[in-house]
């Protein structure tokens, strides 16, 4: 009878064991690529977790044939700012983004691996600076705001 008991034990705990060591289920992540990225984000938080200020909003749309993005902002205007460019992704060790803007604006101040993307949420993390974690949502532009280039 010791014998039974000592076994069922040992089987209750192997099957605990199996069950902590499994992978989160029910994620999907997808590969980093235009069309997985194509659409409109809305930025969620910066600098690893601050949330964007009451009123104030961050949205880039990617448009995956002609590898454009344009962004419309307030962070450092009262009303609407509106930016574009071309961007680019490489997948040769990690999946980096990087982008530049129309008009001799530059590129980006930084670029940026592009880490857990699923359908509704990617994390942009600075390739030069780590502190720097930016998350993305999905959305879905305001009424009245275009998603292509004027």
């Amino acid at each position: 009878m010791k014998r039974v008991i000592k076994l069922v034990v040992v089987l209750m705990v192997a099957v605990v064991a199996m069950a902590c060591n499994q992978e989160k289920v029910g994620i999907d992540y997808l590969d980093v690529t235009p069309n997985n990225i194509s659409g409109v984000w809305r930025m969620e938080s910066y600098d690893n977790g601050v949330q964007l200020s009451e009123g104030s909003y961050y949205y880039i749309v990617f448009d995956r044939a002609e590898r454009t993005f344009v962004t419309y902002d307030n962070l450092e205007s009262m009303g609407l700012h509106k930016n574009s460019g071309r961007y680019d992704i490489t997948t040769d060790m990690a999946a980096i983004i990087r982008g530049m803007y129309d008009y001799g604006q530059g590129y980006w101040e930084h670029d940026y691996y592009v880490r857990d993307l699923t359908q509704y949420r990617m994390v942009w993390v600075a390739v030069d600076d780590e502190s720097i974690v930016t998350v993305y949502v999905r959305a879905e532009l305001p009424e009245g705001w275009e998603t292509e280039e004027e």
